[in-house]
């Protein structure tokens, strides 16, 4: 062996000594996974179906007119005073994070992706993260379009990269992100770790067909989900879980919107001892345990932000507990003094008016009349089932039992055979209180 060959060796074996005394007297701490926050108290809001849609993509005439007659009680036009409300409002209590379980858009479109996120910005700029799941109308709508005069264009879709670059804070801060999907972890503290999961179903490319209702979790990403569920365990932290599509069916009219697998979620969240999972979709305030009484997970799906009743959820924890509640829009700091004598002054009666006029009436009206009723009895029966409808959205069908069966409508609707089995399922909620939840964690 050459002079050479053994001077540079023992030049990289003085270098590998050096190194290795560095090492010893000045350790380098620990590399750990980000957390959102070090306090043990934090504090999420949770929303759901903003189905926010770009002022610039419509214009208020003709086909935006069309859109928003059949746009089932959301509350289209709103929008941006709603948000900029919220945002009023979380600046001011400053939450850990703010939560979107999906349906961010009205129909995909990239501009209103990056109008909402614009909006939401001031919210990382205060420290407050925003964390977003996608739902069946974000990736790849077929649907996405603008609606300008009379006419309806195509405008570019969101892609899975654009989606995100768009709502990086997520992406950013995770402890481990899905190589299948959009799916993320994100350790909230050593408490908790946030399981965000992307349970849609949509094509690698641009579409043009209609969005997908049901969802899905592949068989890559449940294995994915897996190994989160070990890793919170092993680092004695409580999971929750967020995604678009619903565990349970809520209604007996509503089983469509499950996840096509929940079956083998609901294994793998018993098996990890989740205790909340929350969703959105149904455009109702619904909480609810396991109906078949197996898993141990509550299911809390939230209103649609933009329809009745107008709420959002608070939820605040420690290191054994968990609360939740919601909490109603108040518009008003940011309104101004012609827009509270108007119909924003009181949102929340608008938006109920609004559901049981556009959403519950045509179709109770549709199903009252073929079922045979008529005239005074027609009317009286139509209102009720409004009603009914309404109670089960906003979250209100587990009290005032006795006041709904003073209404008219009532003896017409028990009276009628085809109509009475549907108001006796919708007629009151026996499964959990869906304005708030309380839980102690081992």
């Amino acid at each position: 062996m050459s002079h050479k060959i053994l001077a540079a060796l023992g030049a990289l074996l003085a270098m590998g000594l050096f190194a290795a005394s560095l090492a010893h007297f000045y350790p380098q701490p620990a590399q750990r996974e980000p957390q959102l926050t070090t306090t043990n108290r934090p504090t999420l809001w949770v929303t759901s179906d903003t189905h926010f849609i770009a002022p610039s993509l419509h214009d208020h005439k003709t086909a935006w007119q069309w859109i928003t007659g059949s746009a089932a009680g959301k509350d289209m036009n709103d929008q941006p005073v709603a948000l900029q409300a919220f945002v009023h409002a979380a600046l001011q209590a400053h939450p850990t994070a703010v939560i979107i379980t999906g349906d961010v858009t009205f129909n995909g479109a990239l501009a209103s992706a990056k109008s909402i996120a614009n909006r939401l910005s001031p919210l990382q700029k205060a420290g407050i993260h925003v964390l977003v799941v996608p739902g069946n109308h974000d990736i790849y709508d077929g649907w996405a379009r603008a609606y300008h005069g009379k006419h309806q264009t195509k405008v570019a879709q969101i892609g899975p990269e654009q989606w995100r670059t768009l709502f990086h804070d997520g992406y950013d801060h995770a402890a481990s992100v899905d190589a299948n999907s959009l799916s993320y972890a994100v350790n909230l503290n050593r408490d908790y770790r946030l399981l965000m999961l992307d349970s849609n179903i949509y094509t690698i490319q641009p579409s043009n067909l209609a969005p997908k209702t049901g969802g899905k979790l592949s068989t890559a990403t449940l294995a994915w989900l897996k190994q989160q569920l070990k890793e919170a365990q092993a680092r004695g932290q409580h999971p929750l879980v967020f995604m678009h599509h619903n565990l349970y069916a809520h209604a007996s009219h509503s089983s469509g919107w499950v996840l096509n697998n929940a079956a083998a979620l609901r294994k793998l969240l018993t098996a990890y001892q989740v205790p909340v999972l929350f969703s959105g979709h149904i455009h109702a305030q619904d909480i609810a345990a396991d109906p078949a009484g197996k898993a141990p997970t509550k299911e809390i799906v939230s209103a649609s932000f933009t329809e009745t009743p107008g709420i959002y959820g608070v939820v605040k924890l420690t290191p054994t507990t968990f609360n939740y509640h919601t909490q109603a829009q108040d518009l008003t700091p940011v309104l101004t003094p012609k827009q509270k004598a108007g119909h924003l002054g009181h949102y929340q009666r608008y938006l109920a008016t609004m559901f049981k006029q556009t959403q519950a009436m045509p179709i109770v009206y549709q199903q009252a009349k073929e079922a045979g009723l008529k005239r005074q009895q027609l009317t009286a029966a139509s209102a009720f089932l409004a009603e009914l409808n309404w109670r089960f959205f906003s979250g209100n069908d587990s009290t005032g039992l006795a006041q709904l069966k003073r209404m008219p409508g009532y003896a017409a609707v028990m009276g009628n055979s085809q109509l009475r089995q549907r108001a006796q399922a919708m007629l009151q909620d026996h499964n959990l209180p869906d304005h708030h939840l309380s839980l102690k964690l081992d």
